[in-house]
């Protein structure tokens, strides 16, 4: 089992002061996550579940994107080994609050079953255009 790091719920600032990611001044829970595959799982008291599996590209590195999803919202579509996979709504928000990717408007066999959060920062996204760039001939 992968040795994690996991702090006490502390303010916004406590977690900021040791170098995580704040967002809205609420309680946090900090966790240093291993690298490898790693999936966090949480429940609501009422019983809506969502996981966030944290994903490399190599099998020991560090997660670069995060497969999300939302388990309870009482549909699915199938998946791509035979089974069934939960489907969710989800929507992106920009510079003033403008809804850009929204699915709730999507029907039900092609809503989202999985959201993928890549973990690029914007000079790895560069690199890797321009790599891909000029492994394209001509």
């Amino acid at each position: 089992m992968p040795d994690i790091r996991d702090l006490p719920v502390m303010t916004k600032a406590e977690a900021e002061a040791i170098g995580f990611a704040g967002f809205n001044d609420v309680p946090h829970k900090v966790i240093d996550l291993p690298d490898g595959d790693f999936t966090l799982s949480a429940k609501t008291s009422d019983g809506r579940r969502v996981t966030f599996s944290f994903r490399p590209h190599s099998p020991d590195g560090t997660a670069r994107f995060v497969d999300i999803q939302f388990h309870d919202r009482g549909t699915t579509i199938p998946s791509a080994d035979g089974g069934n996979m939960p489907t969710f709504n989800a929507f992106a928000i920009t510079k003033g609050g403008r809804h850009i990717v929204d699915t709730r408007a999507l029907t039900e066999g092609i809503k989202p079953s999985i959201l993928v959060l890549l973990m690029y920062t914007a000079e790895e996204e560069r690199a890797r255009a321009a790599m891909l760039k000029s492994e394209t001939p001509g």
